[in-house]
């Protein structure tokens, strides 16, 4: 609605990202061999690998045939592009786990594949299907590419700062999957030789939650993880709303400000 005024069918394209996002998460609960999610067990748990494996294939599948019978072939175009950068994201996941020199702009890059496209083109097919009338497709994009990166860090980051329960996943996921993400990849960048031995030998297959999980977050908070990373999630909500701030204002448009900087201040309800 702050692009104009959406067609009817807005509806089926939400219904397709959500369907291929839902689908992104049964997928890599596989490959993480993760059990929980939200609090609950994941498809993967309750019914193994194959059934989840066909059970995400079936919702991209569906999510196609919605937007193929409703004609919607220019938001199939977007959805398509991204969920094949989604694919190259999780590859480059696998490709790069346990490689502890991951550099930042190596894993920028992977988040904006795996993670932020999804949002861009999410926000893409929503000014498309507004008719543009009020600012430009790219601008949209570009806000949710941005959202999208803000997310995935903050993500990143409650691996390290909140507890099991309020995840409702387990913590120290990332870490024990031998997943490098920008809170780790920073304290390890900053902290002295001594101190990355140390962690390197627990990557290696010493590591026991129970014991070392404590040591492994004070190192990522003693050597500015969390405080950096919360600094770039920060800058990229603020270049999220400065791709709007062209737009003319309105109720929709204002909510999408306030969904940018929810991104980051949910940090905030996992703290307390």
């Amino acid at each position: 609605r702050s692009a104009g005024e959406p067609e009817r069918d807005v509806v089926t394209a939400g219904l397709a990202v959500e369907l291929v996002h839902t689908a992104t998460l049964i997928h890599d609960d596989i490959i993480d061999d993760h059990r929980v999610r939200r609090g609950r067990p994941t498809v993967y748990a309750q019914w193994g690998s194959d059934a989840a494996t066909l059970i995400g294939d079936f919702l991209y599948s569906m999510a196609f045939t919605r937007l193929a019978e409703s004609r919607m072939f220019d938001v199939m175009d977007i959805l398509a592009r991204v969920t094949h950068d989604m694919s190259v994201g999780e590859l480059m996941q696998l490709q790069l786990r346990r490689s502890l020199d991951l550099s930042e702009d190596r894993y920028m890059d992977m988040i904006y594949r795996k993670t932020a496209s999804l949002f861009s083109a999410s926000c893409e097919s929503g000014a498309l299907l507004g008719g543009e009338r009020n600012g430009r497709r790219a601008s949209y994009s570009s806000f949710g590419k941005n959202v999208g990166f803000a997310f995935q860090i903050v993500d990143d980051l409650f691996d390290y700062i909140a507890s099991d329960t309020m995840l409702g996943k387990p913590t120290a996921s990332d870490f024990t999957d031998g997943r490098m993400t920008l809170p780790f990849i920073t304290a390890f960048r900053n902290a002295p030789e001594i101190e990355r031995r140390r962690v390197t030998e627990l990557f290696a297959g010493a590591f026991d939650k129970e014991r070392h999980w404590g040591e492994v977050v004070r190192f990522v908070q003693s050597y500015g993880g969390v405080d950096y990373s919360m600094q770039r999630a920060k800058h990229f909500a603020e270049q999220a709303k400065g791709h709007l701030r062209d737009i003319t204002s309105s109720a929709e448009r204002d909510a999408l400000f306030v969904a940018g900087d929810y991104v980051v201040e949910r940090v905030g309800d996992f703290c307390r």
